[in-house]
C-alpha cells in the first residue's frame, strides 16, 4: 500500500496527461485532413516531416530550459500554447492559420513529454519509478484512444468548431495541471530509470558510435526496427485521418487508430514477461515478421479485421522490440552507456516520425491509401530481412540468454510524442 500512495498523490497528473494528450493527439490526426483541403497533400506530408524533425533538434534546449525553470512551469506553458495553436483555427482554414497552428504545436509538444518523464523521474521513490513509468505510458494511452474515437466525429465539423473543441479539451487540462504540487528535485540528482531516454540528449554523438559498435549486432539491429516501426505508424496517422476525411475510410472503426495503445495496454505486460523469460532471437524473427505481414494487411482492411491486424501488428511490434533489447540489455554487462544507446534510439524513432509522413505526403495522391500503407509495411519486413541475413537461419532461430532480473526499457510510441 506505501508504494500506491505516492501515485494516488500524483492524480491530477495522471488526470492532466489524458486531458492534454487527448487534446494535443486529436490535433495532430486532424492536420494532414485540415492541410489537404488547402494544399497539396505532398506539401502538407513535407511540413508535418519538417515539425517532427525541428522538434528532434530542439529537444536538446528544451531539456535544458525545462532542468533550469522547472518542469510544471513548462509544461503549462505547453498547454497554453497548444490552447493558442487551436485559437488560430477560429478564423477558418487558411493557408496561415494551417501554418501557425502547425507551428505553434511544435512548441507545445516539446516540453511536453520531457516535462512529464522528469517530473516523475525526479518525485517518485526509486522503488515504484518503473511503475510511474508504467502508469504514464497507460495514461498516455487512453488519451490516444479517446482522441481516436473522437476523430470520426470530430473531422467533419467546420474548422471553428474544431477550434473551440480543441481549446475547451485543453483548458480543462491546464485547470487539472493547476493541482499537480510543485517542482521539489531535478531529474539529475534522482536517476532511477537508467535507460530512460530523457538523459540522453546530454551526450556527445562519439560516446554513441562507440556504444553502439561495442554492442552489435543487436544495436544497429535495434535502431533499423525502431526507425522502421516509426515510419510505419507515421504513414498510418498520416493517411488514414484523409481517408476518413474523404470518406474513403467509412470502414475503419472508430477506435482505428487507438488500437496500437490499446492493444499495448492490454497484452503488454504479458509479452515483457514472455521476452524475460522465454527469451529467444526467434521472437525477434517471428515477431518483425508478423508486423509487416499483419501491416501490409491493414491498408485492405476494414471493420473489425482493421481491428484485429492492427493488434497483430502491435503485438508482433512489441515482440520483436522487446527481445531486442533483452539481447542488447544482455550485452552491456556493466551498463555504464544504457542511458546513451536508449537516448539515440529514441532519436531514431523520431526520424521515422519524420520520414514517415514525408513518405506518405508523396505517395498517397498516385498510389491511394491502401498501397501507401504496404509501403509503409515495406520498412518492416526490410527490417526483418536484415535481421535474417545478418543472423542467418540458424542464430535467427537461436537460444539467446535470458537476461535477469526483468530489464528496464524505454516505452516506444506508436503515436505522436
Amino acid at each position: 500500500m506505501s508504494f500506491a500512495r505516492p501515485l494516488v498523490r500524483l492524480l491530477p497528473l495522471w488526470g492532466f496527461i489524458v486531458l492534454f494528450k487527448f487534446g494535443a493527439a486529436l490535433h495532430y490526426t486532424l492536420l494532414p485532413a485540415l492541410g489537404e483541403r488547402i494544399l497539396p497533400v505532398a506539401v502538407v506530408g513535407a511540413l508535418v516531416a519538417a515539425t517532427a524533425l525541428l522538434q528532434l533538434f530542439l529537444d536538446v534546449p528544451a531539456g535544458f530550459l525545462l532542468d533550469r525553470y522547472g518542469y510544471v512551469r513548462f509544461l503549462r506553458v505547453s498547454t497554453v500554447v497548444f490552447i493558442a495553436a487551436a485559437v488560430a483555427l477560429l478564423a477558418g482554414l487558411s493557408v496561415p492559420a494551417f501554418l501557425a497552428t502547425l507551428v505553434l504545436s511544435v512548441v507545445g509538444w516539446l516540453f511536453y513529454e520531457p516535462g512529464i518523464n522528469a517530473y516523475l523521474l525526479a518525485h517518485v521513490p526509486a522503488a515504484i519509478a518503473g511503475r510511474a513509468i508504467g502508469t504514464r505510458d497507460v495514461m498516455d494511452s487512453l488519451g490516444v484512444v479517446l482522441a481516436a474515437v473522437a476523430i470520426t466525429f470530430v473531422i467533419a465539423a467546420p474548422v471553428p468548431t474544431i477550434g473551440i473543441i480543441l481549446i475547451i479539451i485543453l483548458a480543462i487540462a491546464a485547470l487539472v495541471l493547476t493541482f499537480v504540487p510543485r517542482d521539489t528535485a531535478s531529474v539529475h540528482a534522482e536517476r532511477k530509470h537508467p535507460t530512460h531516454h530523457y538523459l540522453v540528449r546530454r551526450t556527445f554523438l562519439h560516446h554513441a558510435v562507440r556504444a553502439f559498435r561495442r554492442l552489435r549486432p543487436a544495436s544497429a539491429l535495434l535502431m533499423l526496427a525502431g526507425f522502421s516501426a516509426s515510419a510505419f505508424y507515421g504513414i498510418v496517422w498520416f493517411v488514414i485521418p484523409i481517408a476518413i476525411s474523404r470518406q474513403e475510410g467509412s470502414g475503419i472503426p472508430g477506435i482505428g487508430l487507438g488500437v496500437f495503445d490499446f492493444a499495448i495496454v492490454l497484452v503488454g505486460a504479458l509479452l515483457g514477461r514472455l521476452a524475460d523469460r522465454t527469451d529467444r532471437q526467434r521472437l525477434i524473427f517471428f515477431g518483425l515478421l508478423l508486423f509487416a505481414t499483419a501491416g501490409a494487411a491493414l491498408g485492405f482492411s476494414a471493420g473489425i479485421w482493421f481491428l484485429v491486424l492492427g493488434f497483430l501488428a502491435t503485438t508482433g511490434d512489441e515482440l520483436a522490440s522487446t527481445s531486442l533489447w533483452a539481447w542488447l540489455y544482455h550485452l552491456d554487462k556493466d551498463h555504464a552507456e544504457d542511458v546513451i544507446v536508449a537516448a539515440s534510439i529514441s532519436m531514431v524513432h523520431d526520424l521515422g516520425w519524420t520520414v514517415g509522413p514525408l513518405v506518405a505526403g508523396f505517395l498517397l495522391t498516385p498510389i491511394g491509401t491502401t498501397w501507401t500503407i504496404v509501403v509503409g509495411a515495406g520498412f518492416v519486413f526490410a527490417a526483418w530481412v536484415v535481421y535474417a541475413a545478418v543472423l542467418g537461419p540458424r542464430r535467427a532461430f537461436a537460444l539467446a540468454v535470458i537476461p535477469r532480473p526483468p530489464f528496464p526499457r524505454p516505452h516506444r510510441r506508436r503515436h505522436k510524442r
